[in-house]
């Protein structure tokens, strides 16, 4: 290989090697503060070294994995994510005596497996990076055995796991006795009517969409959220379905599934998909107390609003439909870690363990109103009201839908996004109300540096996108 396709891979290879150093570095010396300091410099060294390679000529680096300033720019959100995760856990796992040094290195694999997927060009590689990080998953949502339902969860989330690898392998199967071939790019039915070919498809698409929790895979998907400890459920609903949805859009981008796309049978297929995880999404999160459970419900919904992306027909649409993607995943990725960094802030104040209802929120704009200004506008960013990151996501979604005229999609997004108020509102409304119980709100210059930059971004990408995030999307 040549030494630009080397450095296109440095990336994942940092991972990898941070991975093997982390190894090391727990039988030399076991130290939970040494080992979340290291995972946090490999962390940001790799964030330095993808922002660097963004704009670089776009290489096959075999037939495996296909590296270009898409799955790039992928990667640098999914690392962000990583960051946030490791920081997260370093507030969250400073309250348990148990050395904890393995949870990091199960945080690194999950960002590797997520690296492979969104750099994956055939089904070989988008397999073991799925599998890589679904394994690392189970063992992160079950981490803390002693705790209330974590076995539980961690059972249900290697079921789920399971289901969505049989679905995808079999898909996978039909697909390649059908087309000769794994790759991405050669696969081209000879027939697009072929039944088996369709069939292949539809199966690829039901095990990601158990990962995506889309309706009716979604099952299960509030209880791991809400069972699971807080930074691992924020990994849940950024890197996995990020990356997840990353692969997906890489695969539906190539010729050969545009055409199986494009079939009226699997285009109204996907598009009822799409609908019913927007509708059903947000009605089930009405009536929830229990936030992770109404953030489990409404990932159901952002992830049918994304699939517009994937059902534009137009050749000329495609470019503004993967910059729509990584916009909307910034904006989704800036808004969770608002609202789960302040859920580990309120669980080690309050010491209410993993069930944080919305009473919990209750006055914080009269304790501490700089948290809660944060937690407002991450509301209203996942919401997609003006001046937020998540309006302008949601205004790109609604340009691709209008420009493909996929109107039951558009009128579903505005639809779904009414509905959502309802349980979105409420969120906000409990940080005005009155707490007859004051709770001391412990926050250090890290924390507070930490809830500025969170602020400033959710605002900056909703009021300056074109100078904050769009310069990475030209590509």
């Amino acid at each position: 290989m040549s030494l630009n396709t080397w450095l296109l891979l440095t990336p994942q290879l940092l991972i990898a090697l941070g991975v093997v150093c982390c190894l090391l570095l727990i039988s030399w010396q076991r130290s939970q503060q040494l080992i979340a300091w290291f995972t946090l410099m490999v962390m940001l060294v790799t964030i330095v070294a993808t922002v660097s390679l963004i704009g670089q000529t776009a290489v096959h680096i075999t037939e495996l994995i296909y590296v270009d300033s898409f799955s790039l720019v992928a990667f640098l959100w999914v690392l962000l994510a990583g960051f946030s995760a490791v920081y997260m856990s370093k507030a969250y796992l400073h309250s348990h005596l148990e050395v904890h040094d393995e949870f990091y290195l199960l945080l690194l694999l999950t960002v590797l497996g997520a690296g492979v997927l969104v750099a994956s060009d055939h089904f070989a590689s988008l397999f073991l990076g799925f599998e890589l990080l679904s394994i690392s998953l189970v063992g992160l949502t079950g981490y803390f055995r002693h705790q209330r339902h974590a076995i539980e969860v961690s059972f249900k989330y290697l079921i789920l796991s399971a289901s969505a690898s049989s679905f995808m392998l079999l898909g996978i199967a039909f697909l390649y006795s059908q087309t000769g071939s794994l790759s991405f790019v050669q696969i081209q039915p000879e027939n697009a009517d072929n039944m088996i070919a369709q069939m292949g498809f539809l199966l690829f698409i039901a095990g990601i969409g158990f990962k995506l929790s889309l309706v009716p895979f979604h099952f299960w998907t509030p209880d791991v959220y809400q069972g699971s400890p807080t930074p691992v459920t924020f990994v849940l609903a950024t890197i996995s379905k990020s990356a997840m949805f990353i692969a997906l859009a890489k695969c539906i981008y190539v010729e050969g599934f545009q055409t199986l796309v494009a079939l009226p049978s699997i285009h109204h297929a996907l598009s009822a998909l799409a609908i019913i995880s927007m509708i059903v999404g947000n009605c089930l999160a009405l009536g929830q107390n229990n936030i992770k459970r109404i953030l489990a419900f409404s990932s159901i919904a952002h992830m049918g609003y994304l699939m517009i992306v994937l059902l534009v027909h137009q050749q000329q649409s495609i470019l503004l439909a993967r910059q729509a993607v990584l916009f909307y995943l910034f904006a989704y990725l800036i808004a969770n870690i608002a609202i789960f960094g302040m859920l580990v802030l309120i669980e080690r104040d309050r010491n209410v363990g993993n069930n944080i209802e919305l009473a919990h929120w209750k006055g914080m704009f009269w304790h501490s109103p700089y948290k809660a200004f944060v937690l407002i506008v991450a509301v209203l960013s996942l919401i997609g009201i003006p001046l937020t990151g998540g309006f302008i996501g949601k205004f790109y979604l609604m340009i691709l839908a209008a420009n493909n005229a996929l109107w039951p999609l558009l009128i579903a997004l505005i639809v779904g996004s009414g509905i959502a108020l309802g349980y979105y509102l409420p969120m906000i409304f409990q940080l005005f109300k009155q707490d007859v119980v004051k709770i001391s709100h412990i926050t250090t210059w890290r924390t507070r540096l930490w809830l500025s930059v969170i602020f400033l971004l959710s605002i900056g990408v909703g009021i300056l996108p074109d100078v904050i995030i769009t310069p990475l999307l030209n590509f």
